[in-house]
């Protein structure tokens, strides 16, 4: 099989974080290590779609130096960043800095509920006020690539559609993750997650319907991967397959390469490239060590429907996805 290189990427900056969730331990870590700024200059140039995430990657001081490096090395990829939104001064301080390096960058701000709903899974009293607040100021900076990001849980299904309404009230995108269990993301956190299926049923009727009204290409995706989501949270399937370890990969803040942040078979660590064994990232990545380890990552069968890995997937099956979207779209949607 001739070796494809990644195009889509979770970069976990830092796990510092001043977020207290109830579906994610990584506050709880102490000195986790990072990576030092140079260290991602090693990243492939094959990437198109990049998400900086943590933790709270704005923890890091020198968050427009990686921003700057990762450009460099990966000309081509869109970039969006994935905040908790608190920290509202040190963000926008950031972003003055990172804009001028990539004006193009997006920022997707956690939002799991309106008012106290939010602040009892943020663990963070007053945090959506001020999550909030953080939102305004960036658009006051003229951003234009902003969205909401909505993890589903058991406790948040009914405010889905509430805080979808919110993106649209403040002209932002709205995108939506479901939380699951790792054994070294969410600092091990084991998720016992099982939203009632009416609701499930009812806010992602009204989410997928919402998405279809547009002609926007890129919404229509977001249906889809609504239904996607839908589905896995139903199922424990996706409805595509994808291809951990293969088209898209995480990498921890100490350097290590994961197939997805629910795939516990490290590829290897970006620090040992450039050594003997490895001068370049792609020929790390497409060494026989690393496909043997995709081939436990196969044999596991762990299903996975996050954004990184469903956009690859969707990628690739245009016309399924065409004909999901003309039925639905002109024939009525329900997800059932």
């Amino acid at each position: 099989m001739k070796c494809r290189f990644p195009i889509d990427c979770v970069l976990a900056l830092t796990y510092r974080c001043n977020s207290r969730c109830t579906m994610c331990d990584i506050w709880e870590m102490e000195n986790s290590p990072e990576l030092p700024v140079l260290e991602f200059a090693k990243l492939p140039s094959s990437l198109r779609d990049i998400n900086l995430s943590g933790g709270e990657p704005f923890l890091r001081q020198d968050l427009a130096e990686i921003v700057a490096v990762v450009a460099k090395a990966c000309p081509q990829a869109r970039f969006v960043i994935s905040s908790n939104g608190f920290a509202t001064e040190l963000i926008l301080e950031q972003m003055k800095k990172v804009l001028k390096i990539k004006p193009d960058i997006g920022i997707a701000i956690s939002v799991d509920g309106i008012g106290e709903m939010h602040n009892e899974i943020r663990g963070i009293p007053g945090g959506f006020d001020r999550t909030i607040a953080t939102v305004k100021g960036l658009k006051a900076l003229g951003m234009t690539n902003l969205r909401l990001a909505f993890t589903t849980n058991e406790k948040n299904i009914n405010h889905l559609s509430k805080v979808y309404n919110l993106a649209q009230e403040l002209g932002v995108q709205f995108t939506n993750c479901f939380a699951q269990s790792s054994e070294f993301y969410f600092g091990g956190k084991q998720n016992i997650n099982h939203p009632r299926r009416e609701f499930l049923v009812k806010e992602y009727n009204y989410l997928i319907k919402q998405e279809l009204k547009s002609w926007n290409l890129k919404r229509w995706a977001r249906a889809y991967f609504a239904y996607g989501m839908y589905k896995f949270i139903i199922n424990k399937q996706e409805v595509l397959s994808n291809a951990p370890g293969r088209d898209f990969f995480f990498m921890d803040p100490s350097g290590k390469i994961y197939p997805s942040v629910v795939h516990n078979h490290p590829l290897g660590n970006i620090k040992d490239i450039g050594q003997n064994e490895f001068p370049t990232f792609e020929q790390f990545w497409c060494s026989d060590e690393v496909e043997a380890r995709r081939v436990a990552v196969d044999a596991s069968q762990i299903p996975v429907w996050q954004i990184c890995t469903a956009r690859t997937a969707i990628k690739k099956h245009p016309f399924k996805v065409a004909w999901w979207v003309f039925k639905n779209k002109f024939g009525g949607v329900s997800v059932v």
